[in-house]
């Protein structure tokens, strides 16, 4: 980036090559600030109350400027003239669009085409499916479900999460397989004599919480219920694992804040994406270990929480 100058009586004003330097005026050339762009929090013109016009600049953190007052709370004055009020005002525009794509971080959405299915002795195996289970709380007697998600899936959604639950009423009692995909909620029950399943569209859901056995749930000590709701009535699930039922309900609300950005005559809503992309590198280093169980849950937490409502 070009360097541009404004000279002052009292200071100059020169921004450039991503640093912002303030200097007295003079041979000398004395330097009372010299910070790279990424340092400060912002900049901006101010007339005072004498009708003085000051551009002021606020560091990102409390570092000293010379009198040794945190420059966050006292920001560092530079007087101009009343001529100068132009050319301030386009040095001070440049400096906060830098200041703002500093700040600015590309993250990628999830890829979410859905896999297309290999075939074997046991029919269909779908690689999200695969991933999905992998996450959960591995159970003996849950193949035969697994199995009949890889037949129940389309290939027009892709499965994000899943963990074993009891189910509650409305639905049929049962422990089974509870999946969320980007367009259905799917439980497969996991009983050897009676099997059934159970969907819901994603399009006719308008939240997803967990609850603990805080008292107000009717969850037990040890169990960490998921509760879904449709606006008229509510569907209980109730797990053994945290991070299980926290990762479903964090999915469940993805597909439904994705559902209603694709549905929306504006552009979708780049921060669930995000959410949904930081909640699954959490998941990547909790399965390699780079975060122990106690900082999954309390990250997870944060991620579910910052989900808008």
């Amino acid at each position: 980036m070009d360097i541009v100058e404004l000279r002052t009586p009292t200071a100059i004003v020169r921004h450039g090559n991503g640093r912002l330097t303030v200097l007295r005026p003079g041979t000398d050339g004395e330097r009372v600030l010299d910070v790279p762009v990424a340092e400060l929090l912002k900049v901006r013109l101010n007339r005072r109350a004498d009708d003085a016009v000051v551009i002021e600049i606020y560091l990102r953190y409390p570092t000293p400027v010379l009198t040794g007052v945190p420059a966050d709370r006292t920001p560092l004055p530079v007087l101009i003239a009343e001529h100068d009020v132009p050319t301030a005002t386009v040095i001070v525009e440049r400096i906060n669009n830098q200041i703002l794509a500093t700040q600015r971080l590309d993250v990628a959405s999830p890829d979410l085409t859905p896999p297309t299915p290999s075939w074997g002795r046991t029919g269909p195996a779908r690689a999200d499916v695969d991933r999905a289970v992998r996450r959960m709380v591995p159970r003996r007697d849950a193949k035969p479900a697994v199995a009949a998600l890889h037949r129940y899936v389309t290939p027009d959604e892709f499965v994000l999460e899943s963990a074993i639950v009891s189910a509650q009423p409305p639905t049929a009692r049962g422990t089974g397989l509870l999946a969320v995909t980007t367009t259905r909620l799917i439980f497969v029950s996991l009983g050897a004599t009676k099997r059934f399943a159970h969907e819901l569209p994603i399009a006719a859901l308008l939240w997803a919480r967990t609850t603990d056995d805080s008292g107000t749930s009717g969850v037990a000590p040890g169990e960490y219920g998921v509760e879904v709701n449709d606006g008229n009535q509510t569907w209980h699930f109730i797990g053994t694992d945290r991070a299980d039922t926290e990762r479903v309900t964090g999915a469940l609300n993805f597909a439904i804040q994705r559902e209603v950005a694709d549905g929306a005559a504006g552009p979708a809503d780049p921060g669930v994406s995000k959410l949904y992309s930081e909640w699954e590198l959490l998941v990547e280093r909790h399965s390699l270990g780079m975060v122990d169980d106690a900082q999954f849950q309390r990250y997870g937490r944060g991620i579910l929480r910052s989900l808008p409502d």
